[in-house]
């Protein structure tokens, strides 16, 4: 005969085993309670032991035994709160973790084999996020990874606080969220604790981005996930992670009391450079530092970044990398050679064998010297990877990039129309370079050209130099720690280099800085002092 609890519920949701007889099957579950046909014991189901009615026409497996998740650690009663059972399917034993709608319908099922396979049933377009449905907003959510990790912090705080998990792992986290904002806007604080791997955290910044600031915090673990520290006993840990989760901040903005590091070291200057004049101005060459040096063509700008390369490898030891688009290896290793012979090599000389292996040894062959063999434009990304790894591989401090112009002038227009124009194409690598700088320490000098003023009088006949004459792109300037322009009027006859100071982000002292002086005898370029001198009495 048909129990009286049978006549008040018709619609049966699942047969499990039951506990208090030993029945496969004679328990059955309604919506709000349970009866067993052989032992008769009848139990009314509260909100943790409520179960979801599974519709079978959308594919969804029929819910099995709610008796946790031994290997896991996880209790009877967590998994019966949250709906996760284990069931079997084609034969094979999986656990279920259902997925209501927005209308509260369990309408899909996350599988999970006993091979730790995944797959889902039923429809997922427009679910919740698991659990979703037993919390209300209030003060405080966390959001795992996955269901494991849900019921994991749930079983260490006893399913006393709100935590959910995103359906389908960290590639669609956003989205999940995105779908479910009203939910998660409604808790005063969000904590993401998330996989302690790069996709887990690099998900879990992308979700913090999307909440109001100052709302997400991302939790920190010792171990990989939740579940892990769970197994691991270290229950006290995992809970502690999550109270003390910080708020996550939009990139690069602090507090000040955090950057006493910053300021606390007392202001110095940095490696001399080879002429007092340019050291009065920028007070030496810093690690994380971008200077340009703009010329017109043949001014002598090339000799000048030359001798900067001398000094930071020869006099500074530091190790240098030198990129010249404009001429082969031996023309750069002969500039540098020749500063130590201080004579010119790339033109007939007298240099014996000897001196000249000499000047080699003093040189380039110390090891500090790291040239790039090619010839004309250089796509930038590979420019850059290739200056990651001189600076990464070989240790490389000071970079040299001869010049900017080329790297972008030779490029054809299907490598052109990657970027737009030539000018965005400049924008594009100048932004690269000043945060490649900022991101290895690196100390960068980089040459530009220049475009041809309005008039007859060019650079080259000595016309004054402006950031405005700076070619394609005003993110020359922009991104430019310092920019030093070089001036010679080419046709007096006169080998002096007039320097000027366009842009000093560091000292803000601008204007004229030095004149150097070529001497063909020797290839070097020379300071040479004001015409008065500085004991000059009137």
């Amino acid at each position: 005969m048909a129990s009286k609890f049978d006549t008040e519920e018709r619609a049966v949701l699942t047969h499990q085993p039951c506990d208090d007889c030993g029945s496969t099957d004679a328990k059955t579950y309604y919506e709000k309670h349970s009866y067993c046909f052989k032992c008769e014991k009848h139990r009314w189901l509260d909100q943790e032991d409520a179960v979801d009615h599974i519709d079978t026409s959308l594919g969804l497996i029929e819910v099995g035994r709610f008796d946790g998740i031994q290997s896991r650690k996880i209790p009877e009663a967590i998994c019966r709160k949250y709906g996760y059972s284990k069931s079997r399917h084609n034969g094979k034993k999986v656990q279920l973790a259902p997925y209501r709608n927005q209308a509260n319908k369990t309408v899909g099922q996350k599988v999970r084999t006993a091979d730790k396979d995944f797959y889902t049933t039923g429809k997922f377009t427009d679910v919740q996020l698991f659990g979703q449905h037993l919390w209300k907003p209030g003060r405080r959510l966390v959001i795992t990874e996955g269901e494991l990790d849900c019921l994991s912090y749930a079983t260490a705080v006893n399913g006393r606080w709100p935590c959910v998990s995103i359906p389908n792992g960290t590639a669609s986290a956003e989205k999940a969220i995105k779908r479910n904002i009203e939910f998660v806007e409604g808790f005063q604080e969000v904590v993401i604790l998330f996989d302690m791997d790069e996709p887990g955290q690099k998900a879990a910044e992308e979700v913090a981005e999307i909440l109001t600031p100052g709302k997400a915090c991302i939790a920190q673990l010792p171990l990989k996930d939740a579940s892990d520290m769970l197994v691991a006993n270290r229950i006290e840990e995992l809970t502690r992670a999550v109270w003390e989760a910080q708020p996550k901040r939009p990139d690069g903005i602090k507090n000040g009391k955090e950057i006493w590091d910053e300021v606390s070291s007392p202001i110095r200057s940095g490696k001399p450079y080879t002429w007092s004049g340019w050291n009065t101005c920028l007070f030496g060459s810093r690690p994380r530092e971008l200077l340009t040096v703009v010329a017109g063509t043949g001014v002598g700008k090339s000799t000048v970044v030359s001798e900067l390369a001398y000094n930071a490898g020869n006099i500074h030891h530091q190790n240098v990398g030198y990129v010249a688009l404009e001429e082969g290896l031996g023309r750069t290793g002969l500039r540098l050679m020749s500063i130590e012979a201080n004579k010119p090599l790339h033109i007939p000389n007298t240099l014996s064998d000897k001196d000249r292996r000499e000047a080699f040894d003093k040189t380039l062959g110390t090891g500090r010297y790291f040239l790039y063999d090619h010839f004309g434009s250089i796509d930038s990304e590979n420019l850059l990877r290739k200056f990651q790894y001189m600076v990464t591989a070989l240790g490389v401090e000071v970079l040299i990039l001869d010049h900017l112009s080329i790297l972008v002038s030779g490029m054809d227009q299907e490598a052109l129309s990657n970027y737009g124009d030539e000018r965005k194409a400049i924008d594009y690598t100048m932004t690269q370079l000043r945060s490649f700088t900022e991101r290895t320490n690196v100390s960068m000098i980089l040459v530009s050209h220049l475009r041809r003023p309005q008039g007859d009088k060019g650079h080259e006949g000595g016309e004054k130099v402006y950031l405005s004459h700076l070619r394609s792109s005003a993110s020359i300037a922009q991104l430019s720690d310092a920019v030093v322009s070089i001036s010679r009027d080419m046709s007096s006859g006169e080998n002096r280099l007039e320097v000027n100071c366009l842009k000093n982000r560091y000292a803000g002292i601008t204007g004229p800085m030095c004149t150097l002086e070529y001497n063909p005898e020797t290839g070097r370029l020379a300071e040479i002092a004001d015409e008065f001198g500085e004991d000059f009495e009137p």
